[in-house]
C-alpha cells in the first residue's frame, strides 16, 4: 500500500508517494507564450514555467450576483483568516456534480483555505456571510466588497493569450515534464486569483 502525504510549500504542492508519484505543480501568473501544444507561464514567484497542455481542460471566470448564491448550491470558497474567522476572497459556484467536501490550506495567501462544501444559509448578500456546510460541520465566512463571486465557463486554447492570467493544476514528471491537468484563464477582465 502507498501512502500518501500532502504537503504545502511556496505555492506548490507535493504529493509524495511510492515509485513513479507524480509531483502535483499548482502555478499562479500570467502566460509568457503559447505556441502549439506548449504554455510559457511567468509565475508570481519570478521563473518561467513550460508547461505541456496535453488534454488539459481550460476555463474562464465570470462575475455572477450574490443572488446565485442559494441554499443547496456547491461551492469553492477561497478564504483567508480575518478577525476571529474566515473573510471570503472568492466564491466559486461549482456544477452540481462537484459533491466532494473538504476544506485545506491553499497557496494564494498566508493562512488562506480552500473549502468545498454545500452553502447552508447567506445573510445579507454580497456584504454579509455565508455558511457552508462542509463533512456535517458548519463553516460561517465574511463577505464583503472585495469578495469575487465566480462561476466557471467553458475557454479554449484560443483564450491562452500572452500577458493573460492564469491559474495551472499539472503534475511534474519523474522526467521533470510539467502536464497541465485544467487550465484557468483569464478572459473579459475577469482573472483567477493570483
Amino acid at each position: 500500500m502507498v501512502t500518501r502525504r500532502v504537503i504545502l510549500a511556496g505555492g506548490l504542492v507535493l504529493a509524495a508517494g511510492g515509485a513513479g508519484a507524480q509531483e502535483v505543480v499548482r502555478l499562479r501568473g500570467r502566460i509568457a507564450a503559447a505556441e502549439g501544444d506548449m504554455l510559457r507561464v511567468a509565475t508570481r514567484e519570478g521563473t518561467v514555467v513550460t508547461v505541456r497542455l496535453g488534454t488539459a481542460s481550460i476555463a474562464a471566470l465570470r462575475r455572477v450576483a450574490p443572488e446565485a448564491l442559494v441554499p443547496g448550491t456547491n461551492l469553492g470558497v477561497v478564504a483567508e483568516p480575518f478577525e476571529d474567522g474566515l473573510r471570503a476572497v472568492a466564491v466559486t459556484v461549482l456544477p452540481p456534480s462537484a459533491t466532494r467536501q473538504f476544506q485545506s490550506a491553499w497557496d494564494l495567501s498566508e493562512g488562506s483555505s480552500m473549502n468545498n462544501g454545500a452553502l447552508a444559509s447567506v445573510v445579507g448578500g454580497g456584504a454579509g456571510r455565508i455558511v457552508l456546510s462542509i463533512n456535517g460541520r458548519e463553516v460561517p465566512m465574511r463577505l464583503d466588497e472585495r469578495t469575487a463571486i465566480l462561476q466557471p465557463v467553458e475557454a479554449s486554447r484560443a483564450d491562452l493569450r500572452p500577458g493573460a492570467a492564469v491559474l495551472v493544476n499539472a503534475t511534474r514528471g519523474a522526467d521533470g515534464v510539467v502536464t497541465a491537468t485544467r487550465v484557468t484563464v483569464e478572459r473579459d477582465g475577469v482573472a483567477p486569483a493570483s
